[in-house]
């Protein structure tokens, strides 16, 4: 009976050292407030007219994306590299994008002019922390809901259409 209680408690710590290696923070710890936690995975700048992010059980790589030109139009190249079901919606951006495991798409979102834009997985936002943000400046508010001024914005490989 002793063995198997020393093994019980030599698996139990083995298990509790196995968890994620997610860093959920609370919105304190992020360049952007956002409400609830969020799983951050890092912040890269954006460049040019497109921008790679990952889509992983359960965050955005890279969660936070800084800069661009305002009012641009950008491509989001997204993958879901996860087990599960995702999204990257946003109706700031007018974006709402289904992938499943292993497939890809491209969406196109309006910059706003100033501020950040909030996007999250619908599935994972409250439960894991999984969404992030478009920004120009360490410190930028999020506009709960705000739409960037003019333009429309599309979903392209299957996605549907959201314009103004």
């Amino acid at each position: 009976m002793r063995k198997i209680l020393i093994l019980l408690g030599a698996v139990t710590i083995l298990a509790a050292g196995c968890g994620s290696d997610s860093s959920t923070t609370s919105s304190s710890g992020t360049p952007v407030q956002l409400a609830g936690s969020t799983t951050n995975k890092g912040t890269k700048d954006v460049s040019g007219t497109s921008v790679d992010v990952e889509l992983n059980d359960y965050s955005f790589t890279p969660t936070f994306l800084k800069g661009g030109s305002p009012g641009s139009t950008i491509t989001v190249h997204l993958k879901n590299a996860g087990r599960q079901p995702h999204t990257f919606t946003s109706a700031a951006l007018h974006a709402d994008k289904q992938l499943g495991p292993g497939e890809s798409a491209d969406v196109q979102v309006t910059l706003p002019q100033s501020g950040a834009s909030e996007f999250h997985c619908t599935f994972h936002q409250q439960s894991n922390g999984m969404q992030g943000a478009f920004f120009f400046k360490d410190g930028d508010t999020v506009a709960a809901g705000a739409a960037p001024s003019g333009g429309k914005t599309t979903t392209t490989a299957g996605g549907g259409y959201y314009g103004n």
